[in-house]
């Protein structure tokens, strides 16, 4: 696809989920594709080879977040990869205040150069296997995300820990999170958690 039918299609999904983007916006979408594939070459990032759909289920579905997030929120994206959700999410709403916490090191390394490449402030990025990586973290997020961190319970028992009193794990799954939600109720509530909401998203 043309440059010119990427963005088009970026704006127009991202305006069937209320988020209207601006030019500056839908530019820094379009760096950060670019950073994305040169990057895949070299390091493994993500399995989809097709722009279309890194648009569509990498960057929109990252947005399906942004109505749950209120101004000024501290962001924590648990397993960030290749950055989804959060630095979609902080193109989109330079209010936020974003943590990116990789596993990986040298997914590390591309998150960083994204971040100085888009100019993102705002936003911390920190490896997890270095001693430092999540010290000082515990108890200080209003929401901890993830859309691929592993199970939900994995999820919820690691993403618990840096959330304040009262924050919300926003786990963002596949055809099957309902299925596993029902399966990790009961293990979730042992935990001290209890479901806010869920939604469906097409």
């Amino acid at each position: 696809m043309a440059d010119h039918d990427l963005s088009l299609l970026l704006q127009e999904g991202a305006a069937a989920l209320g988020v209207s983007l601006s030019a500056g916006q839908t530019l820094g979408f379009a760096v950060y594709l670019r950073e994305l594939n040169q990057w895949r070459r070299r390091i493994n990032l993500s399995s989809r080879r097709d722009d279309r759909e890194i648009i569509i289920k990498d960057f929109l579905d990252s947005l399906t977040i942004l109505r749950y997030l209120p101004e000024n929120a501290s962001v924590m994206d648990l397993g960030s990869g290749a950055g989804f959700p959060g630095i979609p999410v902080k193109i989109v709403r330079a209010d936020l205040k974003v943590f990116l916490l990789e596993a990986t090191r040298k997914r590390v390394f591309f998150l960083k150069d994204v971040q100085r490449a888009l100019g993102l402030g705002g936003v911390e990025i920190a490896w997890s296997g270095e001693r430092r990586g999540a010290e000082g973290l515990s108890g200080i997020f209003d929401f901890v995300v993830s859309r691929a961190f592993g199970s939900l319970l994995k999820f919820a028992a690691e993403g618990s820990a840096f959330l304040k009193n009262g924050g919300v794990l926003l786990a963002m799954k596949g055809k099957k999170g309902q299925e596993e939600l029902a399966e990790s109720l009961f293990s979730l509530e042992g935990m001290g958690l209890r479901p806010v909401f869920r939604e469906e998203v097409r």
